[in-house]
């Protein structure tokens, strides 16, 4: 299946239930191409994508849970990372994305604090991208960024000196959620003549 670029804006959702169905490579290459076709400052790509299926799909969930289960005993408020830590571990695929221009948990003070915008920009815009390749596709993904309570413990498993951006999981999804509310265009929009 493959849709034109308005109907998969329109069609996109965030899955949180993803059939048991595995997905082929190609189908995965498929939403990469269409992430590195994102428009970054400078050309810079700051971009890289670690895909995640199987054992090592799982124990990154392991990671995660462990991750969260510790901030929580020590009564801090992890919100929803349990509850997505699940729904990572139905999905058949983890793309965990980074950018390779900062360090994890790097100086963002001065001039870095603008490359460090901008490359986040540009890796949101290339996020998007994947995720509008993935609807058209009939594909499910959900943008997670609750990997962030456990990106150190992450990066480690991986070697991954890099900042982590996100993660993306992907698969077929299992759910056909109605469109979330959207404010109307004419009240957040001011318009200058």
């Amino acid at each position: 299946m493959r849709m034109d670029a308005m109907q998969a804006i329109w069609e996109r959702r965030s899955i949180r239930k993803f059939a048991d169905r595995p997905l082929a490579r190609e189908l995965i290459e498929t939403v990469l191409e269409a992430a590195i076709r994102a428009p970054s400052g400078k050309n810079a790509q700051p971009w890289r994508f670690v895909v995640l299926q199987g054992k090592e799909k799982d124990r990154l969930v392991d990671i995660l849970e462990a991750g969260v289960n510790a901030l929580q005993a020590k009564g801090l408020a992890t919100g929803s990372a349990l509850p997505t830590a699940h729904i990572m571990r139905q999905a058949p695929v983890a793309i965990l994305v980074y950018n390779p221009r900062q360090q994890a948990g790097g100086d963002r003070n001065g001039t870095n604090r603008y490359m460090h915008l901008v490359d986040t920009q540009s890796i949101g815009a290339a996020v998007q991208n994947l995720l509008l390749a993935a609807t058209g596709l009939g594909l499910g993904s959900l943008w997670i960024c609750d990997v962030f309570y456990a990106d150190d413990a992450i990066g480690a498993r991986w070697g991954r000196q890099d900042e982590l951006v996100c993660a993306v999981s992907l698969g077929y999804p299992a759910e056909t959620p109605q469109a979330r509310p959207r404010k109307p265009v004419a009240d957040i929009t001011t318009w200058l003549e």
